[in-house]
């Protein structure tokens, strides 16, 4: 990365100052400038000198427009990255133009710009992708040369041209063998000739994508659950787009279609799909599973015929059990109150576990008053059912929300939503009971349930409803620096005196729009803990503090200026904190996350990544985030001590981290069997209640309580929270 230097390089500190950042941008495959608030170029990677001309010296300080052509310009300077005084551009769509290089040549590009920092010196991120490989394609007829012969013959895509009347005027050999036509025969008929649609639903012919792509003068995609029909009647699953070919004076003179066979990925996806429709801890339908049957049911309703209903089951009691024995305890009782469940349903009723500690129950063909003498044997069977786990007896309850199903009760979604808004006024009633809800009265309940839940939480946020606990994270072997590490967790206490797992109301926040502030609340309460506590000690080491961040934080620009205030405010060293977002989360908005590394890694703070390992593509995307840690996903912690598959990908991802320095921590590690397991595959740190179980960050007396497990598990783990 080629950056600003001297007096020049006062507006580009920040990012450009971070060392990982700037191989990260290096190593892009694009040309990427990085520009300040009027245009000009304070830093470019290699890819940008190789493909414009310009050496790193000719360019800084320089406007970036200049990279854009004359003609281009103006959409340039719309799009944020221009020479004009403007804000610091929000993140939006890649747009074509025409890029010029150093010699005066234009080759056609897309570019796209979005914002790398905030504030009095923001700086702006560039993408220039070449697309001249394309814009080839279609300005020459696939007969000047022998080499454009060659390479399309090569492709792995079949590839057809057709004028604009839609007659075929090329075909490569791929185009053959999925169609079944040769080239000399396709020359000069129809393409609806040779491509036949078909819909994989309803077997209906599909409407010719090219002639779509001449009708509306663009490029177009084809639908999903296409199928194309072979010359010989055979059929397989097609993805495919058309693109209109243009001139060098822009007549458009035909369309190049471009498809594959998708037949193999859709069969996977299929797969996929039927493993998400059912629960893999219980065994039973899972959700999506189970608004797909809701949605089928729906959809046969009609007035007049056979009603359905619907119960949604909140277990009461709980989270007493998972906060007490852990975690391997309540799995153990989500699977056994689902056999019970089960056990009291007839063979034409659906269970299906809807998250957490929920069940859902469908039962079709049953009249209400059936329906509902079904929930209370479920109530009453689940109030005398006693729960023992290592020589601890539990006894629960279940709020049961019951309504009826017929054709005027909307969509799955609304119906799911009103079954658990009457499920909530059978908890907040007093729990262990049935609410029936009547289609006159659903709305109503609904409102009053999601009313009465957002003041909930908005309370919590104004007047300290919230509760914060901290969890040891703990090294695992002795090499590893003795600093105390912990994660601060989020606790919500309830009307009767104990407290909720964030996992039962940070979903419902997110929905609501309320992440942003309880993210400030947390980080606020956090720093102010802890400075009071570094002000009382000065000579104690400070642990170095987690923090969950949710996605909503990812696109909040004001969030790292907040928390500097904090952090002068009560005078905590930045080194203390540590941010962690989910991986799905940071790939699922790749820009707001490198913003975000740059910007907390410059302000002094740590970051890491939750819940990795949800996909290959994790191993891939490891490299390109320069972050501190990564915590693996609970299924992958579960399933280390059973299964060779997640221990040589754990041990593969520990061998990642300790080449470029990333430490890895395992969390939810619930038995001494597991936590060895992963001392000798190597990992650095384990967290979960085999190591220390959460408690109060604060204490009953206002004292700041931090987790004391700090010694190596290779030295004999077997300390407590304090």
């Amino acid at each position: 990365m080629r950056e600003l230097r001297g007096s020049d390089a006062r507006g580009a500190e920040g990012p450009l100052q971070d060392k990982r950042f700037r191989q990260m941008l290096d190593a892009a495959p694009d040309a990427i400038v990085v520009v300040d608030q009027r245009g000009r170029v304070v830093a470019l990677n290699r890819e940008t000198e190789r493909l414009f001309g310009w050496t790193d010296a000719e360019l800084l300080g320089e406007p970036s427009r200049r990279l854009i052509a004359p003609a281009f310009q103006k959409v340039y300077d719309a799009l944020g990255g221009g020479d004009s005084p403007t804000p610091a551009p929000r993140k939006r769509a890649a747009v074509s133009t025409f890029a010029r290089r150093r010699d005066g040549s234009d080759f056609p590009a897309e570019v796209h710009c979005s914002p790398l920092s905030t504030g009095e010196n923001a700086l702006s991120l560039v993408t220039i992708r070449d697309l001249s490989a394309f814009q080839g394609a279609q300005e020459n007829p696939f007969q000047q040369t022998e080499q454009a012969s060659v390479i399309l013959a090569s492709m792995g895509d079949a590839l057809i041209t057709t004028d604009v009347a839609g007659t075929i005027t090329y075909m490569n050999p791929t185009a053959e063998r999925l169609t079944g036509w040769r080239t000399i025969e396709a020359q000069g008929q129809h393409v609806a000739t040779v491509l036949t649609l078909v819909s994989d639903a309803t077997r209906e012919p599909i409407e010719s994508i090219p002639e779509r792509c001449v009708r509306e003068g663009r490029a177009v995609d084809l639908d999903e659950g296409a199928l194309l029909v072979r010359r010989d009647g055979t059929e397989f699953a097609i993805g495919d787009s058309a693109a209109p070919l243009r001139d060098r004076d822009g007549t458009r003179t035909g369309v190049v279609l471009v498809f594959h066979d998708v037949t193999e990925r859709r069969r996977v996806a299929l797969s996929f799909h039927r493993q998400a429709a059912r629960d893999l801890l219980t065994g039973l339908v899972g959700r999506k599973g189970f608004e797909e049957r809701l949605a089928r049911i729906l959809k046969r309703a009609a007035p007049g015929a056979t009603d359905h209903a619907l119960c949604y089951l909140d277990l009461d009691r709980f989270k007493v059990v998972n906060d007490t024995c852990g975690r391997d305890a309540g799995d153990e009782l989500l699977r056994r109150m689902g056999s019970l469940i089960y056990g009291l349903l007839s063979s034409g009723d659906t269970l299906a576990r809807l998250g957490g500690d929920e069940f859902g129950v469908l039962m079709e063909c049953r009249s209400l008053t059936k329906a509902e003498e079904i929930a209370g044997r479920l109530r009453r069977a689940i109030e005398d059912f006693r729960y023992v786990w290592k020589e601890k007896s539990f006894s629960l309850g279940v709020s049961i929300g019951l309504i009826p199903v017929t054709a005027a009760s909307g969509g799955a979604a609304g119906v799911l939503r009103a079954a658990a808004a009457a499920c909530y006024a059978a908890k907040s009633a007093g729990g262990n009971r049935v609410h029936l809800a009547l289609p006159e009265a659903a709305p109503g309940v609904r409102q009053e349930a999601e009313s009465r839940r957002i003041m909930r939480l908005s309370r919590a946020v104004d007047e300290g409803y919230f509760q914060l606990y901290a969890q040891a994270t703990v090294p695992l072997a002795a090499e590893h620096p003795a600093r105390p590490r912990c994660e601060i967790l989020l606790r919500l206490r309830d009307e009767r005196g104990g407290v909720e797992a964030a996992g039962s109301f940070l979903p419902r926040a997110e929905r609501d729009g309320l992440m942003p502030a309880i993210d400030r609340w947390v980080v606020r309460q956090t720093v102010a803990a802890l400075g009071r506590l570094h002000r009382d000690q000065p000579d104690l080491e400070l642990p170095l503090c987690s923090i969950n961040l949710s996605v909503s934080s990812l696109n909040d620009t004001d969030l790292v200026p907040a928390v500097r205030e904090y952090l002068a405010q009560h005078r905590l060293p930045p080194a203390a904190l540590c941010f962690e977002i989910t991986e799905a989360a940071a790939l699922g908005n790749f820009a707001e996350m490198v913003r975000l590394i740059s910007e907390v890694r410059a302000m002094g703070c740590s970051i890491g990544l939750d819940n990795f390992g949800n996909s290959m593509a994790s191993l891939a995307r490891l490299k390109a985030l320069p972050v501190d840690y990564v915590k693996f996903g609970g299924h992958y912690v579960r399933s280390v001590a059973e299964d060779p598959v997640y221990s040589a990908l754990v041990h593969a991802v520990k061998e990642i981290g300790r080449i470029t320095g990333i430490v890895t921590i395992a969390k939810e590690v619930e038995s001494e069997t597991i936590l060895q397991k992963l001392q000798d595959l190597g990992v650095g740190y384990a967290q979960g209640h085999a190591v220390a179980a959460p408690a109060p960050l604060v204490d009953a007396k206002g004292e700041v309580a931090l987790p004391r497990v700090q010694r190596s598990a290779a030295a004999g783990l077997s300390g407590s929270n304090k």
